[in-house]
């Protein structure tokens, strides 16, 4: 897996903002800063502080763990399948990954 930088996650929050269909202005005004704060983050002109990423994820209507696992390949037919498997017992969770495993 690729190791996160944090270019990758200002192109993350520009994602995320996008497919939320939020302007910067929008998202700067929900988040409560001025309408060009977003601006300077996604220009890295400021640095994104760990309470606005949460703020951000909540006004994206998204997890922290969907911003950092799912990222731009974002789909919501794997975020689905993980859920599922996260619930299944240890043997049923072997299961799968050989059945995977004989698919490839």
């Amino acid at each position: 897996m690729k190791k996160l930088t944090y270019d990758d996650i200002i192109d993350r929050v520009s994602f995320f903002r996008t497919r939320a269909n939020l302007s910067l202005r929008e998202l700067s005004a929900i988040l409560g800063y001025n309408e060009q704060f977003m601006k300077t983050i996604e220009n890295k002109s400021v640095e994104l502080k760990v309470k606005t990423l949460i703020d951000f994820c909540d006004a994206t209507h998204i997890t922290l763990q969907d911003f950092f696992y799912l990222g731009e390949g974002f789909n919501k037919d794997d975020k689905n399948i993980l859920d599922l498997y996260n619930n299944l017992s240890y043997e049923n969770k072997q299961k799968i990954i050989d059945m995977i495993k004989g698919l490839q």
